[in-house]
């Protein structure tokens, strides 16, 4: 045990909570909210502009909920029912996985207060999608659709900097996402 303590070159203890998680799933959810929205709207008004032939009153009604529908009421609903649903998933609960970034490999383990063992995984360098950097998160993807969520300021051993240094290095796909958190900070 001690022989991979030396071992370990980098770590990150990240403890997440229900609020983490939910900004993590509007990041991972925007696209798809997005081409909903649009789809929403441009069916909703192409009615609308058709019935407009018909009754200009109806049209005119579908046209202003389409508008209102898919711009503002979807994407409000999509971001209020991952809200709730994170709410009754997590129960105020907190998430810790810790991250040991070895020469050759990342074994992450996560940490459950309720079970007598904790679980981990390990995953070769060359097995990894891509990392992208996002407000104070980087998403490490083992796959297209599955990511581990680090905490910036969870660095145990080492910084932030020299991890995204070290995983540019092991030729994985880096995303920097960092400036639209800053813009939707500076907007508050």
């Amino acid at each position: 045990m001690e022989k991979e303590e030396k071992d370990i070159i980098l770590k990150n203890t990240t403890s997440l909570n229900e609020s983490d998680i939910t900004s993590f799933q509007l990041f991972a959810q925007k696209k798809h909210t997005i081409i909903v929205a649009t789809i929403i709207t441009l069916v909703l008004v192409g009615l609308g502009v058709g019935l407009c032939f018909v009754n200009a009153y109806v049209g005119g009604a579908i046209i202003i909920a389409g508008i209102v529908g898919g711009i503002i009421f979807f994407p409000y609903l999509s971001k209020e029912q991952i809200k709730r649903q994170n709410a009754v998933l997590f129960n105020g609960g907190k998430y810790v996985n810790v991250f040991e970034f070895y020469d050759d490999h990342l074994k992450v383990t996560n940490v459950d207060e309720d079970r007598d063992e904790d679980y981990f995984q390990t995953f070769e360098y060359s097995t990894l999608y891509q990392f992208v950097e996002y407000q104070e998160f980087l998403f490490i993807y083992t796959s297209k659709n599955q990511c581990f969520l680090v905490l910036k300021t969870g660095m145990n051993k080492g910084t932030i900097a020299e991890l995204i240094e070290f995983l540019k290095n092991k030729n994985l796909k880096y995303v920097d996402k960092k400036s639209l958190g800053e813009m939707k900070k500076n907007k508050k």
